[in-house]
């Protein structure tokens, strides 16, 4: 492979390297955790020598598979970040590749777009944060509000405070933070249209109460017996892995798993795409409350009809009325798809800081 892998590179034709970049680069991502390091770099630098060829439609599309391969080479990570925004922002906004030393230089350096991008990392430390919202304009500064994964320093914070009152669209977005201190948040509140404050008080207390309820000892809160996990023709973890690569849905596994009856597997599933620790997600499926497990699953996207067939499985699990069950699924088409994903933003966070916080 590796004499290959040589020969391609010394290819003299542009059309026939940029013919190679797709081939090259699916070797390597198809097995990429298995390649030793004399390979991993032999195969940074014949990629980049293509993709000094490739047109930025080309590039872009390569960035956005490499950006999720954990192995991609620092070399060609850097190559491509440093490249056109279209092309740089999978990496920028995704790879685990690029170092904190990387991000801070970049963000010093490149455009607007490139700064939006980074501003979307799943997490974000308060140097970089600074140095986004010191250089970013309005987008990239909403952005960053926005982004629960993005620590804010006392400098940062007091300046998207500042922005907010001049800004509705980064005012909501701070108001949904959950590293407010009390004062950061009653100030925001003071900010808010009179019809709204009460509104945005009462989501609060909510979003807040259901996190408490989430960390609390399973003899408190847990109704029924712990969940076990039944047979079904489907194996969670190949589940997983195929959700993951297109070739199944949530939906389809969701169904089978509900119509099963596996509420363990299925707690599994919403736990890896969620990214939330089964036990929590165990404890809200097993709760009579319907709050916790309805945002979750709305959140994911899970379809109204399997979500229908989940609560006969619950129902049943916890011995419940039909009653009960039409309840929650009204509760269920009522909960709009925007509003559960911006309270699972808030869980995560919170439930990290929570645990951060517990001796």
């Amino acid at each position: 492979m590796l004499n290959s892998l040589v020969d391609l590179a010394r290819e003299s034709s542009s059309e026939k390297r940029r013919e190679l970049l797709g081939q090259v680069s699916a070797l390597f991502i198809a097995d990429a955790n298995r390649y030793s390091d004399e390979e991993t770099a032999l195969f940074s630098g014949v990629l980049g020598r293509l993709v000094e060829d490739a047109d930025r439609q080309e590039k872009a599309k390569l960035s956005a598979r490499l950006a999720h391969i954990d192995e991609t080479p620092h070399d060609l990570a850097l190559q491509l970040a440093n490249d056109e925004a279209d092309v740089a922002k999978f990496m920028l906004q995704y790879s685990n590749a690029l170092t904190r030393d990387d991000l801070i230089q970049l963000a010093r350096a490149k455009s607007q777009d490139h700064l939006l991008a980074i501003s979307k990392r799943e997490h974000l430390e308060s140097r970089l944060t600074d140095i986004l919202l010191e250089r970013g304009e309005q987008p990239v500064r909403r952005s960053v509000a926005a982004n629960p994964g993005a620590e804010l320093s006392d400098w940062g914070m007091r300046l998207l405070l500042k922005l907010a009152g001049q800004d509705a669209p980064l005012r909501d977005n701070m108001v949904d933070r959950v590293d407010l201190l009390p004062e950061h948040y009653t100030r925001l509140i003071e900010m808010l249209p009179d019809d709204q404050r009460q509104v945005v008080r009462q989501m609060h207390g909510k979003n807040t109460a259901l996190v408490e309820s989430l960390l609390r000892e399973a003899g408190e809160a847990v109704a029924g017996n712990a969940l076990e996990r039944r047979r079904s023709r489907i194996d969670a973890k190949v589940a997983l892995k195929e959700i993951k690569n297109g070739q199944t849905t949530l939906d389809e596994v969701f169904l089978t798993l509900a119509l099963a009856r596996n509420l363990f597997d299925l707690s599994f599933i919403l736990s890896k795409l969620s990214g939330i620790e089964q036990k929590y997600v165990t404890n809200v499926m097993v709760r009579y409350d319907i709050d916790g497990i309805a945002i979750l699953c709305r959140a994911l996207g899970v379809g109204t009809s399997e979500f229908n067939m989940f609560c006969k499985a619950r129902g049943a699990h916890l011995k419940l009325s039909k009653a009960a069950m039409d309840n929650w699924m009204q509760d269920y088409k009522n909960l709009a798809t925007e509003e559960a994903q911006r309270v699972l933003r808030f869980i995560k966070v919170r439930l990290t800081t929570m645990a951060q916080s517990t001796p």
